[in-house]
């Protein structure tokens, strides 16, 4: 959802542009995503990428001449205007710089391929050109990626049958006879016993899936560190929140350090944000806390961002609800706080 909404927020700030000059102009909008784990696809730990380099490149080849460059916003979006009503039909833009972890150049295999420019309309000699979203890639995939240290490894798919026919017309495979050598001492036949077939006993029910919730104190306790789940205490706000949330808290500010914010109404919408991100990513997805996917915390908190104070106060108290074990379905017992010492468990994975 906050994707389609930068989506729309580029567009329309390049038609604001378009239309602020006069006519016969031409405007090239789009967006740069961080592509953290390098699978050339937008997924679920990418995220709009500050102060990356586009360009925009004309005539194919080898060797395609760049007519003009830009830098992306803080939601991670560009723009570029040009005079006169140029034909961009044969045109690409492309990451040629990115930023941070993803900030290798395009010659060391930072910049994703070229994407073609789309018409998105052209009318009283204003033409809007879009791109499908840009990727930058770091020199290797994060720890946290699927596949990797960390992460859930693909599920192995059994292998598909011998024949497509339905199992109703194959014919039974018949064993060839086994020839055994008969006993020479037969022993005496004795009475048969008819034997009692006991059934067996019901499959054991599995357990009802129990939810955790736990306060930003408990996760900040160094007994209960063992318990962080793909961050770490060092994992910075921007790198898990994403760019609002680095243009109102800055982008040294840690998850560790988050977690002792009070005093003030974003500090206090930021500790209890993050101690709602660390229960969902210990919860199983779709679980019985009220934020079942990290995505709905990320929605909650860039939204509270985007809003009033009033809004920011609302979401800090209800992430405060969900945190305590409030908060969900209607009759539905309080979430207790199911963590051990980090003496009796694993160390958690950085």
């Amino acid at each position: 959802m906050m994707v389609i909404l930068l989506l729309l927020l580029v567009v329309v700030v390049a038609v604001a542009e378009a239309t602020a000059v006069p006519a016969g102009s031409t405007v090239v909008a789009g967006m740069v995503f961080c592509d953290q784990c390098k699978d050339g696809a937008r997924g679920l730990f990418d995220y709009p990428l500050y102060g990356a380099r586009v360009a925009i490149q004309c005539g194919g080849g080898d060797t395609p001449l760049t007519v003009r460059e830009s830098n992306t916003n803080w939601f991670g979006g560009f723009s570029v205007r040009m005079e006169g009503s140029p034909d961009m039909n044969r045109c690409t833009a492309r990451v040629v710089q990115g930023t941070g972890h993803c900030g290798a150049g395009a010659g060391a295999g930072g910049g994703g391929a070229p994407r073609e420019l789309t018409l998105a309309f052209r009318m009283l000699g204003l033409a809007l050109y879009t791109v499908p979203p840009l990727l930058a890639q770091p020199e290797e995939a994060m720890d946290f990626c699927p596949g990797r240290g960390g992460g859930r490894a693909p599920v192995a798919q059994a292998p598909a049958p011998a024949s497509s026919s339905p199992f109703w017309r194959r014919r039974p495979r018949l064993l060839p006879p086994v020839w055994r050598k008969p006993p020479t001492n037969l022993p005496q036949e004795q009475p048969q016993v008819p034997q009692v077939v006991v059934p067996p006993p019901p499959p054991p029910t599995a357990p009802s899936q129990q939810g955790s919730a736990c306060t930003y104190d408990m996760w900040a306790s160094p007994e209960h560190r063992c318990h962080w789940k793909v961050l770490t205490p060092n994992t910075t706000v921007a790198m898990a929140f994403g760019p609002l949330a680095a243009q109102r808290y800055g982008s040294e500010l840690t998850l560790g350090e988050a977690l002792e914010g009070r005093g003030d109404m974003y500090r206090t919408l930021l500790r209890e944000a993050t101690a709602a991100l660390l229960n969902a990513y210990y919860n199983a997805p779709g679980g019985p806390f009220l934020y079942p996917t990290t995505a709905s915390v990320m929605d909650h908190m860039n939204g509270a961002l985007l809003s009033s104070g009033q809004r920011v106060l609302l979401e800090g108290a209800r992430f405060r609800r969900a945190n305590a074990g409030g908060g969900g379905p209607a009759g539905r017992t309080r979430l207790p706080c199911d963590f051990t010492p980090c003496g009796s468990c694993a160390p958690p994975t950085s």
